[in-house]
């Protein structure tokens, strides 16, 4: 698939005149990888712009501009394109930090549609083989790493942590019988904590939106 040259310049032009002129020079320096006669590399481009410092939504929103015009692109983006481009873009915003540190929420946020996606491809509702479990204290910022060195002692087989800008830590897991067993044990672990004496510490399994439509405004408001 090649994209036109001309097709791609009147693209540069959308993004300079809606986002600025940041985006348009990162966007500039993927151009390449649309003019070649192969299949265009998304995840590769996805990760540049997690890179670059640019939003989920925003890039997903450039290219569909660019899928408007032009049909080649189009069909790529409806046949996977999509998720590969939000996977490299996931995968560049984990090399930013260090291997210790939590996911950023938006990582979280992806993983979370991805598993939305393929549960409604089953026919079955977004909780059905995941939940989020909020661990919620009352904003003493010094106990932030307390509350996640538990976290990490209590969910280690590779759930997703996130923090929330509201101080929330959000846990993605897969819902199975073990579920309530966890969130009592590091429930009771912060409680024993000495350090956290004093501070108000919060513990709950989130139910997920029934809809996959609202599962997305659900956990910004979760996290707000």
């Amino acid at each position: 698939m090649q994209i036109r040259r001309r097709v791609l310049d009147a693209w540069l032009r959308d993004l300079r005149a809606g986002w600025g002129d940041r985006a348009e020079r990162s966007a500039s320096a993927v151009t390449p990888l649309l003019t070649l006669d192969d299949f265009v590399d998304l995840h590769a481009i996805g990760l540049h712009f997690a890179v670059e410092g640019h939003t989920l939504d925003d890039v997903l929103a450039w290219f569909r501009l660019l899928a408007a015009r032009s049909r080649a692109f189009r069909q790529q983006l409806a046949g996977g394109g999509i998720i590969q481009l939000a996977s490299g873009w996931a995968e560049g915003l984990l090399h930013e930090g260090s291997v210790e540190a939590v996911t950023p929420f938006e990582v979280l946020r992806l993983r979370l549609r991805q598993q939305v996606q393929r549960g409604h491809v089953m026919g079955q509702g977004p909780g059905a083989h995941s939940a989020l479990i909020v661990i919620e204290i009352d904003g003493a910022v010094a106990c932030t790493d307390r509350v996640l060195q538990h976290a990490r002692e209590t969910f280690r087989s590779g759930e997703t942590m996130a923090p929330t800008p509201s101080g929330k830590l959000l846990i993605l897991v897969p819902r199975d019988p073990s579920i309530r067993d966890r969130v009592t044990q590091v429930t009771e672990a912060l409680r024993a904590d000495r350090e956290l004496s004093g501070v108000s510490v919060r513990v709950w399994i989130e139910p997920l939106a029934m809809s996959a439509d609202h599962v997305d405004s659900h956990l910004l408001g979760l996290a707000g």
